[in-house]
């Protein structure tokens, strides 16, 4: 992700895979608590974990 929080489409589908993963095996279907979660991805993809399987550790280290 760019200094500007922009993705490219190939780091989009990592973010929306990491969010939609992790939603799915949490059973979390609630808007506001997905958009939680999704500011969590993209912090973390701030950070410089861009690795969808640290993605997911981390996400689940956290527990979002």
């Amino acid at each position: 992700m760019s200094a500007y929080g922009v993705a490219d489409p190939a780091q989009l589908d990592i973010l929306a895979k990491a969010l939609n993963d992790y939603c799915a095996r949490r059973h979390v279907a609630d808007k506001d608590e997905r958009e939680r979660i999704a500011v969590k991805v993209m912090a973390l993809v701030g950070q410089g974990v861009s690795d969808p399987i640290r993605l997911s550790a981390e996400l689940e280290r956290g527990s979002a």
